[in-house]
């Protein structure tokens, strides 16, 4: 009985560390399990980013985050599969407007180009090279336009919109560049913020306008066409430097040409010109054949016309000869 005994105790002591190898076997199987599992979650979750991205971009829907449309889920946003495939988008469409390679630019929106800005600036500079050299002119180019801006102190006194004698030769130089060319020409009037109410001018904003219409005028009388001109009225806003010293104001009193980088385009008349209208004329009278009673059109500065005879015509011209 004591050697049974003995050999059970034996049995017992050899059999008690055994489960350890089978418990760390499946902890090892336990460990490449969850390990697999975690890079099929990474791979499964990069591969339905990139899905989820390409098919929104297809059908340029956005959802809510974190709602899919998925099975016999509720939407939110009533819209029916015929309004996203077949109608309009439910996002804008975005990016610049595609323009035909063959179209001309400067036919777009009716507007045409005038002269580059940058060569009409090199030509205006070498016009106002004395000028911008004492300070009393700065030319800038700023988006769309070519700005000449000329101190009030050059141009106007103190509070007035009469023309200073020094003021003519200056916009006298800028005519005669702004003449070879087309571009719309815009001319603003700027003030400080002291407040003027006199006998004239009851603001800032009836000054500045008076001043802008004074080198508009002096431009069309130099030869610019009124259709290319337009006055600009700003008052005290807009100021470039600090209005609460004597030189800030100073530099905020300024009257600014500007220029378009668009051109003035001079609309066509359909009226026929005198040539064509006297052979009209003599077409439906053909028996005026005499010199002295030959009819004429004459072109009236208003753009009107005028017909008359020949007679009539030399008459008018001793009698106003007389009376000068």
């Amino acid at each position: 009985m004591r050697r049974i005994s003995q050999r059970l105790q034996a049995r017992k002591q050899d059999n008690l560390d055994r489960w350890l190898v089978s418990y760390a076997d499946y902890m090892t199987l336990m460990f490449a399990l969850f390990v697999v599992l975690y890079a099929l979650s990474i791979v499964k979750q990069e591969s339905f980013d990139v899905l989820s991205e390409s098919l929104g971009e297809i059908f340029q829907i956005r959802g809510d985050s974190g709602r899919g449309l998925a099975g016999n889920g509720i939407l939110t946003n009533q819209v029916s599969q015929t309004d996203i495939f077949e109608g309009n988008s439910l996002a804008p469409e975005k990016g610049p407007e595609l323009v035909d390679e063959n179209l001309n630019i400067n036919e777009s929106d009716n507007k045409q180009l005038g002269n580059p800005l940058q060569a009409l600036k090199q030509d205006l500079q070498t016009a106002l090279s004395d000028t911008e050299d004492t300070g009393e002119a700065n030319l800038e180019i700023n988006d769309d336009w070519l700005t000449i801006e000329l101190s009030s102190g050059v141009l106007f006194a103190s509070g007035s919109a009469t023309l200073n004698p020094q003021a003519t030769p200056v916009i006298q130089e800028v005519a005669q560049t702004l003449s070879a060319v087309n571009n719309y020409v815009e001319v603003r009037g700027y003030t400080d913020n002291l407040v003027i109410n006199n006998e004239i001018f009851s603001s800032n904003w009836e000054l500045s306008a008076a001043r802008a219409a004074a080198i508009t005028d002096l431009l069309e009388q130099y030869g610019i066409v009124q259709e290319r001109l337009s006055i600009e009225a700003n008052g005290p806003n807009d100021p470039i430097a600090d209005n609460d010293t004597a030189e800030g104001r100073a530099r905020n009193r300024r009257v600014v040409i500007a220029l378009s980088k668009y051109s003035y385009l001079q609309q066509a008349t359909d009226q026929p010109n005198n040539t064509e209208l006297q052979q009209q004329i003599s077409n439906k009278f053909p028996d005026q054949s005499d010199s002295a009673n030959e009819i004429r059109v004459i072109q009236l500065p208003n753009g009107g016309i005028r017909i008359t005879t020949r007679q009539e015509a030399e008459d008018e011209q001793k009698s106003s000869g007389n009376n000068n």
